[in-house]
Formats: structure tokens, C-alpha cells, sequence
């Protein structure tokens, strides 16, 4: 659990910095600001679901799916502290124009933790009987 919480810090985090230097490009170019942080958040969240995935062996697709809901509370607990008072925001706006983004995070957790499930049940006696790709 440490680790999930500890790479839903990172995931959050590291948009977070980099919006930053970033911020006079919200205000000038909204549109702009908003894709460049979802598709980052997108690609350091890709790649810690892969991290974390690295070293599970069991229950994938029940780990996917905590694996998304402890980063989605972390992601909110954060936003609250850090962002949601800095930003004059009411709970509803900060939802609308941010928090429900963050629903996504389910997406390729989820994904990779049913790949890797139907991956072991139609694998289950057939090792080393699946062709690799070089």
C-alpha cells in the first residue's frame, strides 16, 4: 500500500511541478496548459502503473483497480491541500475543471491489471509455448 500511495505521490507531482513554470501559459492559452499537463500526467502515470505492475504476481486486475483508487484519493487529497486553496476555488469547480480528470487514472491501471490476468489464466500450463517478439 506504502508503495501504491508513494507512486501516487510521484504521478502527482510531477505535473504539478512542472506546471509551475507553465502557469503564464494557462492564463494565456488555456487549451494549450490543460493538454500539455493531461498528456504528461498520462505518460508518468503510464509508466508507474508498469513500475508498480513490475514486481505484482497475483491478483492483477484486483490491484489495477486499487492501484487506480488509491492514486485518485491521493490525487484529490493533494489538489486540496496544495492547489484547491491557492486557486480561490469552490469543491464543484475544482471537480469540473480538474478533479474528474483524474477518474482516468483507472483507465491504464485497470488495463494492464486485466491484460496481465487474462495474460496468467490463458498462459496457466502452457509456458514457454507463447512465440516472443524481438
Amino acid at each position: 500500500m506504502l508503495r501504491m500511495i508513494g507512486y501516487g505521490v510521484v504521478a502527482w507531482a510531477v505535473p504539478y511541478v512542472t506546471a509551475l513554470p507553465l502557469m503564464w501559459l494557462m492564463f494565456s492559452d488555456r487549451m494549450a496548459f490543460q493538454t500539455i499537463m493531461i498528456v504528461e500526467g498520462s505518460l508518468v502515470g503510464a509508466f508507474l502503473a508498469v513500475q508498480y505492475f513490475c514486481t505484482v504476481e497475483t491478483a492483477f486486475l484486483r490491484k489495477g483497480i486499487l492501484l487506480g483508487a488509491v492514486w485518485l484519493g491521493t490525487a484529490w487529497a493533494l489538489d486540496f491541500v496544495a492547489l484547491v486553496p491557492f486557486a480561490d476555488m469552490t469543491a464543484w469547480r475544482y471537480f469540473v475543471e480538474i478533479g474528474f480528470r483524474y477518474l482516468g487514472m483507472f483507465a491504464p491501471t485497470m488495463a494492464i491489471g486485466y491484460t496481465l490476468r487474462t495474460r496468467q489464466k490463458q498462459c496457466a500450463g502452457v509456458a514457454g509455448t507463447m512465440p516472443e517478439v524481438a
